[in-house]
């Protein structure tokens, strides 16, 4: 059964400006948080896969954290620092800057923070990895029938 009322709680979790509100928000849970560093929100530690589009190409890329802010990927061939890129996550699209650039792995800022609903799927996509890649499955075949 949803937790209509989960979204709000979050919400007000996520725009506290101590990361130690943070800790309350059931959303958040036991999933592992980083430091802040020079980041203004806590990210959450995932290991999702994703797309990344730039102007010249689009690449497969693995969503290693994600904050409301922004998130750093790891990919093959990493973006040149300052390329505006679409970050891509099952339905969820979101248009940010590379910020760094280092062994393989980049930082996105998001252009507008992502939106409580989207990094609560990412959540649930990260804790529920093998349900989802059944339900991708599931609607490709359905596709085809």
């Amino acid at each position: 059964m949803a937790d209509h009322g989960g979204a709000e709680r979050v919400a007000r979790a996520l725009t506290k400006s101590s990361p130690l509100g943070l800790k309350s928000c059931s959303m958040l849970g036991a999933r592992k948080f980083g430091r802040l560093g020079n980041r203004s929100m806590a990210r959450l530690t995932t290991a999702i896969d994703g797309g990344l589009v730039l102007p010249e190409r689009t690449a497969s890329c693995r969503v290693e954290n994600v904050s409301r802010a922004g998130c750093r990927l790891h990919l093959e061939v990493t973006p040149r620092l300052g390329a505006t890129v679409l970050v891509r996550v099952d339905r969820i699209e979101v248009l940010g800057t590379v910020a760094w650039v280092r062994s393989g792995r980049c930082g996105v800022t998001f252009e507008r923070p992502l939106e409580v609903a989207a990094l609560e799927r990412l959540r649930w996509i990260a804790e529920h990895e093998s349900q989802h890649e059944h339900n991708i499955l599931s609607s490709a075949t359905a596709v085809w029938r």
